[in-house]
């Protein structure tokens, strides 16, 4: 920053001139504090470089030239000497390194001098305090203004969130005039002699850039309030219209472009030597530009790419998989039915439909082959999702199943799959509640009994009729779908609150296969359904697949408890994940509690589990027994994968030894990833963490149904 440069060369000059007229030890003394203070390589190069130049001129002849150009590299130096252990510590170093060539300069001035020196530190205090006072009234009055502008601009979101855009624009233009006339006042000509003053320059510009920059965001929020009607784009009698949305991409693009500016700028004006209410504020209003930027962002990548998706220019068709997590799979559950829909310049057709033995027969008569990403067909090819459709979500890994699935289906069908939807019957039950109930053979479904009907009554109330079963399914998707894309449905307000808790537990999710911007929105969206990795620390998770071919995961619940103790960077952890099966060894359908003919006793959970870490898997037992398991790559990290049968009515208890080196974090957190998996029961979930001897219990017998990233910190 200019004020910063001009400090570091005020600094300079004075060096200079001190080491023009200081005694030659005072050089060597400088040299040497300076040396040891440096916060680099570089600096301390330069003052090795200065106090070869003070031992040289100590063995010779004193020249004022060499003691100048010692004390220009010693101010270099420290003009930066980056971070210190604690606040201001850096300049209180530069004096300390300093003072012995001005201590010894101003002993060795002319007899008179002093007095000189005096008056002229006098004046330059009297000016300092001058702009101080005129700083301090122009802020007194302005202080009000960036309030009433702060409330106004909070006022504006909040009417902006409940669709009141008039009512938002109206406070954006009452903020704007609060930060403009707050912005004249602590930005006129009086107020420039208090940026050169230390400290006092630092509340200067922080109040100037709170107050220029809610001019500007405030600005553009109104003028996007009563340009943007979010709700304008909805699906209106089955179709949405893409000039809305191309005509919203710039404005929102400039809504994103000035918040993130915001942010910097506002961020860039805190400094440590902020006193408290002004520092509070700075770090309030950051918060908010934090907290408003991932929003903005995505809307932004929303505008710009949702057109290509919706098949702007040239129909694009996407497969959209229902998954039912009463038979697990590492997605969360099984695919029992698929769609095909077509997207055409915002219009949505249905081409192609069925259950996943359609599907099944398509790919044998193809002779299909397993292609997609190297880990899916190493870690998952001998299942041979290639003729068993069902089991393409064996991955926990949505773009890797989309990949897949995607191909597989073009094998079949000799079309091109551009965009991959998965959803289970808990995404259907939100779907329903916007479209409305819909009929599947001689059944009503409504969001209030779809999923009981998907994940338990279907089996009953067809038990031993499966023609009727898969007729009645056939309906529900293909009604359901057609309701959806064929009606009206709210703007994308009204669907963030009914989609988004489905999105946050990880029961909807979207694969866009030219990736690009389409990839960032998904994932800004958390759409992604990515299986996240270590690479911020540490991870640990349980992937559960049903190896009984039955629905009886409906009766599953897993506890899952993990502990580490991390010493001098040594990590050794114990997991213990207990399977609760629930399920009766007699009295549901065979479906259910049956297991195809593999020789379990009825009601048995047979359970493929795979343990993913960061850390090395030394050991797994089984109720106290140590089981063999097979071990992969997995992500990045580490999978350990094991079958466990749980009995009817039984609860089995799976631990797991790990051991490895977890380095710090750059900010020195630990930081632990626990991914996920959207089974129909949540999970509960204790973590406690022990770093170098300081112990914490993150989370006890948490209910955990989502991802979830820990931070601790040890110090």
């Amino acid at each position: 920053m200019p004020v910063d440069l001009l400090y570091v060369g005020l600094v300079g000059v004075t060096l200079g001139l001190a080491g023009g007229r200081s005694h030659r030890l005072s050089w060597l003394t400088s040299g040497l504090i300076t040396l040891w203070v440096a916060g680099d390589d570089t600096g301390r190069l330069i003052a090795l470089g200065a106090i070869t130049l003070a031992v040289w001129a100590v063995l010779t002849t004193r020249r004022r030239w060499t003691g100048a150009v010692i004390g220009a590299l010693l101010a270099w130096v420290l003009g930066d000497l980056g971070g210190g252990p604690f606040h201001a510590s850096t300049t209180l170093f530069a004096a300390i390194a300093a003072l012995p060539m001005i201590w010894s300069a101003a002993r060795r001035l002319p007899r008179g001098s002093g007095r000189v020196l005096g008056v002229a530190a006098s004046a330059v205090a009297s000016l300092i305090a001058l702009a101080t006072l005129v700083f301090g009234l122009a802020t007194l009055f302005a202080a009000g203004d960036v309030a009433t502008g702060i409330d106004h601009a909070e006022a504006g979101f909040d009417r902006a969130s409940e669709g009141d855009e008039d009512a938002a624009a109206r406070e954006f233009d009452q903020s704007s005039e609060a930060f403009s006339s707050a912005r004249d006042k602590v930005s006129g000509f009086w107020t420039l002699p208090a940026r050169l003053v230390p400290i006092v320059g630092q509340h200067a510009r922080a109040v100037q850039v709170v107050a220029s920059e809610g001019v500007s965001l405030t600005r553009t929020a109104a003028d996007t309030a009563r340009a943007v009607d979010p709700d304008n784009v909805r699906l209106l009698d089955g179709g949405i219209d893409l000039e809305v949305i191309d005509e919203l991409a710039p404005v929102l693009a400039r809504v994103e472009s000035a918040i993130v500016r915001a942010r910097d700028r506002v961020g860039d004006a805190d400094s440590p030597w902020l006193v408290g209410p002004v520092a509070s504020r700075l770090v309030e209003l950051t918060d908010e530009l934090d907290a408003a930027a991932p929003a903005a962002r995505t809307a932004s990548l929303a505008a710009a790419e949702a057109p290509t998706m919706l098949g702007a220019g040239e129909p694009v068709d996407w497969l959209i998989l229902l998954t039912t997590p009463a038979e697990a799979r590492g997605l969360g559950g099984l695919v029992g039915n698929f769609v095909v829909v077509r997207a055409d310049d915002g219009s949505f057709s249905i081409i192609d439909a069925g259950r996943n033995e359609d599907l099944n027969r398509r790919l044998a008569e193809v002779d299909a082959t397993l292609r997609g990403p190297e880990q899916y067909v190493a870690r998952w090819g001998a299942y041979t999702p290639e003729r068993f459709f069902q089991d393409v979500t064996l991955s926990p890994d949505l773009p890797s199943v989309a990949a897949v699935a995607a191909d597989l289906y073009q094998q079949a069908t000799d079309t091109t799959i551009e965009g991959v939807l998965v959803l289970d019957p808990y995404a259907v039950e939100a779907i329903l509640e916007l479209s409305g109930p819909v009929g599947a053979g001689d059944v009503r479904l409504s969001a209030g009994n779809v999923v009981q009907f998907l994940l338990v009554d279907q089996y009953d109330r067809f038990d031993g009729d499966e023609l009727a079963r898969v007729l009645a399914l056939n309906e529900l998707v293909t009604h359901t779908f057609d309701a959806f894309t064929g009606g009206s449905l709210p703007g994308p307000r009204g669907l963030a609150a009914q989609i988004g808790p489905v999105i946050e537990a990880d029961r909807l999710g979207i694969w866009w296969a030219a990736g690009g911007g389409a990839t960032d929105l998904l994932d800004a969206a958390g759409l992604d359904g990515r299986f996240p990795s270590s690479d911020s620390g540490d991870l640990f998770g349980v992937v559960h697949q049903n190896s009984g071919q039955n629905k009886i995961d409906v009766y599953l619940d897993r506890s899952i408890e993990y502990r580490v103790v991390i010493d001098d960077r040594r990590a050794t952890a114990t997991a213990a994940v207990e399977l609760t099966n629930g399920a009766p060894a007699d009295g549901l359908p065979l479906a259910v509690i049956g297991n195809n003919d593999q020789g379990f006793p009825l009601g048995t959970n047979v359970a493929l589990i795979s343990i993913h870490s960061a850390l090395n898997i030394t050991e797994v037992r089984v109720d106290g027994i140590v089981t063999p398991s097979r071990r992969s790559a997995a992500f990045g990290d580490e999978a350990t994968t094991l079958t466990v049968e749980v009995p009817a009515a039984t609860t089995v208890l799976v631990e797991v030894d790990m051991v490895g080196r977890l380095e710090p974090s750059a900010d020195g957190l630990y930081r632990l990833e626990i991914p996920h998996q959207p089974l129909v029961n949540p999970d509960t979930l204790s973590v406690s963490v022990s770093i170098d001897g300081t112990t914490s219990s993150l989370l006890d017998g948490v209910v955990f149904s989502e991802d979830i990233t820990l931070v601790f910190d040890p110090r």
